[in-house]
């Protein structure tokens, strides 16, 4: 059986070679990066479906099952769910495939009432209410301790910011019959406004985007190189 060493070696070697395969596609597409990315597929399906099996399936559903016996056949807490899975099986074929698609209309629903119900409770709620604080002028920032002109500054950049994106969107405007979205005079040059704050966002998104990639990339990168020098100073 190989030891720690050998193992620490295989594992270091093979996340080498995987790297190298994946970072291949800057030359363009080829099967290597390919492969790679089947396997990085493969493999976090698998963990997934493994942890869904583990934490979900089997002591929600299999466990209880196989305790009550005949008596689940009365749980219909267990005999639902087990009816909707068998319904969602049905869209391996394509002849039963519409039998189905009670289930996939109960996912579907009801992830989007979860993700739903989420943004407006923990996002829209709270930064409306943050909001609102912040727009206090007399209102000291715990964060910063900021006050007086420097607090007023930041206070309207954050009201003209907040109205003026807003008033970018199409809800504002009215259509003609040209089918043209126009808006007020007095409102084109805040919906303005509100497209170059969109664009600015835009900007330091892609760049916090692009500085986690490029540290990502140096961090694969140096451990491409220490693995080779551990190699060479280790033989």
């Amino acid at each position: 059986m190989p030891d720690g060493l050998t193992l620490d070696l295989i594992g270091g070697a093979l996340a080498w070679l995987l790297t190298i395969m994946i970072l291949s596609y800057l030359v363009g597409d080829n099967p290597l990066f390919r492969l790679a990315t089947y396997m990085f597929i493969g493999v976090a399906s698998g963990y997934a479906g493994a942890i869904a099996w583990h934490n979900v399936l089997e002591p929600g559903l299999v466990d209880p099952l196989l305790d009550l016996g005949l008596g689940a056949l009365t749980d219909f807490t267990l005999v639902i769910p087990w009816i909707l899975i068998l319904l969602l099986l049905l869209k391996l074929s394509p002849s039963t495939a519409r039998y189905g698609s009670l289930p996939v209309a109960l996912l579907v629903g009801v992830g989007a009432a979860v993700v739903v119900g989420g943004a407006i409770t923990g996002t829209l709620l709270p930064q409306t209410v943050a909001a609102m604080d912040t727009l206090s002028p007399g209102a000291v920032s715990p964060q910063t301790g900021e006050t007086g002109l420097e607090r007023m500054a930041n206070v309207s950049i954050l009201l003209i910011g907040t109205v003026s994106t807003l008033l970018y969107f199409r809800f504002t405007a009215r259509r003609t019959e040209t089918g043209e979205a126009r808006r007020n005079r007095l409102l084109a040059p805040l919906a303005m406004v509100g497209r170059w704050f969109i664009a600015l966002t835009f900007g330091v998104m892609y760049a916090g985007a692009l500085a986690a990639t490029l540290v990502i990339f140096s961090e694969r990168v140096q451990f491409l190189v220490d693995f080779v020098l551990d190699l060479f100073s280790g033989s």
